[in-house]
């Protein structure tokens, strides 16, 4: 694990704080598991608008794609596939 040193806004520091407060957990642990959960929203976000393929999302999660999928849908972020693109592909195969 690398280690790196930041300035962190006091709104942050707050939040976590809190985390460490209400997980029982020290205050690294706390930076660590929510730097983990923007990450994810992060992940998810960039997959729901497209710019990444759910392969891809799975490989930046190191989840494989079940997971990823499970991770997606806990998060309330459907495909980013559309109906259109589907039956258009679906035309391609012979």
């Amino acid at each position: 694990m690398n280690v790196k040193s930041l300035r962190i806004p006091e709104d942050i520091e707050k939040a976590i704080e809190y985390v460490a407060k209400v997980e029982k957990i020290e205050k690294s642990q706390s930076l660590r598991k929510l730097t983990r959960i923007g990450f994810e929203c992060y992940v998810a976000k960039s997959y729901e608008a497209g710019k990444l393929t759910l392969w891809e999302a799975g490989k930046l999660l190191k989840l494989p794609l079940s997971g990823t999928l499970d991770l997606l849908a806990e998060m309330g972020v459907k495909g980013n596939i559309r109906s259109s693109e589907v039956l258009e592909s679906l035309r391609t195969i012979p």
